[in-house]
């Protein structure tokens, strides 16, 4: 039988590739988008190009709603995930603040606990994060926090609660590094959490890539940004930050 994933933002960019590369090799791939004509749009273009089985999920990471409603029709459809790629994202001061840690680090946190009751045990979780949220770019306090490994899913969301509060200020970086450097702190909760079900969960860096994101002067193609995502949802370890199928320092 074939494995499904369900990738966020997986209409264009990384997440598109990604879906391109698991498609070719017999997944079934969920192209989750916040439009679902753009979804639907990728979902064919990749059906022609790879001869695979894919559609696209409506899916805006950052309302509850919106989440609970496609998991429930996954779950109606009786579709089981062996991957979640954890991929939509946004980055730049346009998206503010608060959209950007409520997409960033909100979104995976809120598709995640959805998607649970759908994960295969011995399946895998992919979050995509970025070397702009190491932990040697936050101030030392901070540093400190998202370090310890006694910080919990709870404490973790009060603090990233309370640097939306404060404007975003206080963190010695922006809400682009916080947000990914939140996660990578996410990323490892989860892998404890998750541990009795086997379920993998690492936090991949893609690099600076050639994408609307990345923009033109990127050195790193789309296809080498997916291929390092790839090695998060192939990997056999859990807990870890990842770049090129290699563990990195969070």
């Amino acid at each position: 039988m074939a494995k499904t994933a369900l990738i966020t933002g997986g209409n264009r960019g990384i997440g598109q590739q990604v879906a391109r590369v698991l498609a070719t090799d017999g997944w079934d791939v969920l192209i989750g988008a916040r439009d679902r004509a753009k979804g639907d749009a990728a979902a064919a273009r990749l059906r022609k190009d790879t001869g695979g089985r894919l559609r696209g999920v409506a899916i805006d990471v950052t309302d509850d709603a919106s989440v609970a409603t496609a998991i429930q029709k996954l779950r109606d459809g009786a579709i089981r995930l062996d991957a979640l790629v954890n991929n939509a994202g946004v980055y730049g001061a346009s998206s503010g603040v608060a959209q950007t840690i409520e997409t960033n680090f909100f979104g995976p946190l809120r598709v995640t606990l959805a998607a649970l009751p759908l994960i295969q045990d011995g399946g895998s979780i992919t979050n995509v994060t970025s070397g702009l949220g190491a932990l040697a770019n936050l101030d030392a306090a901070h540093r400190r926090v998202l370090a310890d490994p006694a910080l919990t899913r709870e404490a973790l969301v009060e603090h990233v609660r309370d640097f939306v509060r404060a404007g975003g200020k206080g963190w010695d970086t922006d809400a682009y590094g916080v947000s990914k450097a939140a996660l990578n702190a996410l990323t490892r909760i989860f892998a404890a959490e998750l541990a009795p079900r086997q379920i993998r969960v690492n936090a991949t860096d893609p690099g600076w890539v050639r994408t609307d994101m990345g923009g033109r002067g990127a050195p790193r193609s789309v296809e080498q940004g997916a291929a390092s995502v790839l090695g998060g949802v192939h990997s056999k370890n859990t807990g870890e930050v990842m770049r090129d199928g290699a563990r990195i320092a969070p």
